[in-house]
């Protein structure tokens, strides 16, 4: 996952593997640049997928029918992305964050209009880190101090020294 998002992302971006900090569940992976916080999940579970009338339905070959799915990984996902923005919210860092399930390949979900799954789910790693850049809303600061909270091990770049007067 890390080389395919390494082929879009710049340095400006720090992924942090199994990030977890105290009092969050870990995570399979983060993202934290100028784009945002993303929240990344793995799943394993290939095959076709559907959301409708508010429940997700997965193909079955060999009846040819959709029948009901739990839809865990989508759901443990949105979890997921919701409980490092509460982490985020109560470090006093910017809290949006995007969950995203990142699909095996060859894997199809589809959902009618009014019915978003509330996360991103892609399979293909370059069009996720091009959607990652889209759009800047953390300063440098903010990315520095979300990764040392993620990753206590990481060194702090760019804090300014103290001097006497303040």
């Amino acid at each position: 996952m890390a080389v395919g998002l390494g082929r879009v992302l710049d340095d400006a971006y720090h992924y942090v593997r199994h990030p977890s900090p105290s009092g969050l569940d870990p995570v399979d992976a983060v993202v934290v640049g100028p784009g945002g916080t993303w929240a990344l999940t793995l799943s394993h579970e290939r095959g076709r997928f559907r959301k409708r009338n508010g429940h997700w339905y997965r193909w079955n070959g060999s009846t040819e029918s959709w029948i009901p799915w739990d839809a865990t990984p989508i759901t443990a996902t949105r979890l997921a992305g919701h409980r490092l923005e509460l982490f985020l919210e109560r470090a006093g860092q910017p809290s949006a964050v995007e969950a995203c399930l990142i699909a095996q390949d060859g894997t199809d979900v589809t959902w009618e209009p009014d019915q978003r799954p509330g996360v991103h789910m892609q399979a293909d790693l370059t069009r996720l880190g091009r959607r990652m850049v889209r759009d800047e809303v953390l300063t440098d600061g903010q990315v520095d101090r979300i990764v040392a909270l993620l990753d206590p091990r990481q060194p702090l770049p760019r804090l300014a020294p103290s001097t006497p007067q303040g």
